[in-house]
């Protein structure tokens, strides 16, 4: 039986391992190409890999071995940070802290003061040592995926190639415990026509405005209502693929400077839309955005429409062509509302009460997500089941992907190790 494991970095387990693990006699293990693994460094993951059922089944020197080989291809793809020009931002660092801090108060239920003096009470140490750790960790993270994307990239997998890692890895894939199948229909809570045509007049006479010189910065700063307002618009720099479709298409009209003539509009509303500069790996653009929002008796009116299908609906094929039809998620629609299978400790939190109650075969109640009415149906429900190509079709090519983009990996580390000076150091 062959083992499906995904290539292991040491710094996959950010949060819980920046304090937790024992830190022994201090000295340092190993060499690579002057970047120092430092003992403390591999006794710590060691740590942590004995926990796993991978590292569970080696012997200790294996295990041992298995870590300091991770470790040391860890620092040989950091090896191409100089070599590649690689750039990791300071500003995007710290945001990234802050969207992990917030996450992980989220997921406790408190809020960051309250998990601020749990971190001090549990780890010992300020908020700003825990930030500055847990920046470092995630700097080395980001660069690996950076190294990563570039010598890599995304990969593909055709059917073949599903079906042959399905067939070579069927018996190690993980199962799924305490897990429910799921199928939804998504009705968008859209403002009426009026709404959007008297957004698009006063978003026109904003473009009349720079027309006749008028800075942008200033028309932003004190119309447009998004977060970047305070910054005149400018939305930093965006890889192509990130952006909405028809903002991205109106970019790429535009030349550094220029400012689109005509408004775009998106699910968020109208943009008045500029191209500050470009580099070959995306755009630096601004915008002014107006919202078009809905009101209460927009709301009201998808609300009847739910209520509408909901008393209609008695079959699971009833389900299925009701999404067909009246679904706005282009990735389920077409699967008459099909999301697939859940562990209910994965779910979306939103999606947790809504589907709490419900018996097999049951639909909810109308519930608003996001700017939307959702109607959940239970298709079936099971305490133990394993991964088929009929039900988890796009999981598993996410794993054959994953698999095939590391041994596309692993043979570059191969050829980078015999590039770089390894001295190992570590005697025990």
């Amino acid at each position: 039986m062959k083992k499906f494991g995904l290539l292991f970095f040491a710094l996959g387990s950010l949060i819980s391992t920046a304090f937790a693990a024992p830190v022994l006699m201090e000295g340092i293990a190993a060499i690579v190409d002057g970047k120092p693994i430092m003992r403390s460094e591999f006794l710590n993951n060691l740590y942590h890999f004995q926990e796993t059922p991978e590292g569970s089944a080696m012997s200790e020197e294996q295990q041992k071995q298995y870590v300091l080989d991770k470790l040391i291809e860890e620092k040989v793809l950091l090896s191409r940070i100089d070599r590649d020009s690689i750039v990791v931002s300071d500003a995007e660092i710290d945001q990234r802290v802050t969207a992990h801090l917030t996450q992980l108060a989220a997921s406790q239920n408190v809020n960051l003061a309250t998990l601020e003096k749990a971190i001090r009470s549990q780890l010992g140490v300020s908020m700003a040592q825990y930030r500055d750790q847990l920046a470092k960790q995630i700097r080395s993270h980001v660069e690996v995926q950076r190294v990563r994307q570039r010598h890599v990239g995304m990969v593909s997998p055709t059917k073949k190639e599903v079906d042959a890692f399905y067939k070579a890895f069927k018996d190690s894939l993980p199962r799924q415990y305490n897990c429910v199948q799921l199928s939804h229909i998504q009705l968008k809570i859209e403002p009426d026509s009026a709404i959007v045509d008297s957004v698009k007049r006063v978003a026109e006479a904003l473009v009349d405005s720079l027309n006749f010189g008028v800075k942008f910065e200033l028309l932003a700063k004190n119309h447009s209502q998004d977060s970047s307002a305070a910054k005149g618009g400018d939305l930093g720099y965006f890889r192509r693929g990130l952006l909405d479709p028809a903002f991205e298409r109106t970019l790429d009209q535009l030349k550094n400077g220029q400012y689109a003539s005509t408004p775009v509009k998106t699910d968020r509303g109208w943009h008045i839309v500029r191209v500050i500069g470009r580099k070959e790996d995306g755009v630096r653009s601004a915008h002014i955005l107006l919202r078009t929002i809905p009101t209460s008796a927009d709301s009201a009116r998808v609300l009847r429409l739910a209520d509408s299908l909901r008393a209609t609906i008695k079959t699971k094929d009833d389900f299925a062509a009701a999404a067909k039809k009246f679904s706005i998620d282009k990735s389920s629609n077409f699967a008459g509302g099909l999301l697939g299978w859940f562990q209910k400790n994965e779910m979306e939190p939103a999606y947790v009460d809504p589907v709490a109650n419900l018996e097999v075969g049951e639909v909810s109640e109308p519930v608003e997500i996001d700017g939307s009415y959702h109607l959940f149906r239970l298709d079936d429900s099971r305490q133990i089941r394993e991964f088929t190509l009929e039900e988890d079709y796009g999981k598993i090519e996410a794993m054959a992907a994953n698999h095939l983009e590391n041994e596309k990996l692993n043979a570059l580390l191969k050829k980078w190790r015999e590039e770089v000076h390894i001295e190992i150091r570590m005697t025990e």
